[in-house]
């Protein structure tokens, strides 16, 4: 049976996926290498089982609400220390002027590479579909089994 390969995890991919890793994994142990090429046709399923993965993460993590309440919470946080750098260099009487501008330009940096990744974060959790999760939450068991199981060569 081919594997659907839409872009979300639904209940019948997951059984087939986790089949498929456990093949992967056994032809690894014979060959010695997980990186060994893949067979043809096993492109669609390494895509799959990695948005797999990524789900399964985040619902081990807590779920999508919850992860990006944590992504929130922590780009405020850190927001808010950084804009405390940026008064603090601004009122050292003991910087010249050069080093404030220079601190602050590392400091507004920082600030946009946490917009950025916090961003993206944000986008990666808006991506998964509740009924994706779900279906995740529904196989949970399953997933831990096969990914905690030692293959013998």
């Amino acid at each position: 049976m081919p594997l659907n390969t839409a872009s979300t995890i639904n209940g019948t991919s997951i059984p087939m996926l986790l089949d498929w890793w456990q093949q992967r994994k056994r032809l690894a142990n014979a060959h010695g290498s997980l990186n060994s090429h893949l067979s043809k046709g096993d492109d669609p399923y390494l895509q799959a089982y990695y948005r797999l993965m990524e789900v399964y993460s985040v619902v081990k993590s807590g779920g999508v609400k919850a992860q990006t309440e944590a992504v929130r919470a922590f780009a405020q946080r850190e927001a808010v220390l950084l804009n405390q750098r940026l008064a603090d260099i601004e009122a050292a009487e003991e910087l010249a002027e050069r080093e404030k501008s220079r601190e602050r330009q590392k400091v507004e940096q920082e600030l946009i590479e946490l917009r950025s990744a916090n961003n993206w974060r944000l986008q990666t959790l808006t991506a998964i579909d509740p009924d994706e999760e779900a279906i995740v939450q529904q196989h949970l068991s399953a997933i831990e089994k096969t990914l905690m199981q030692v293959q013998c060569a």
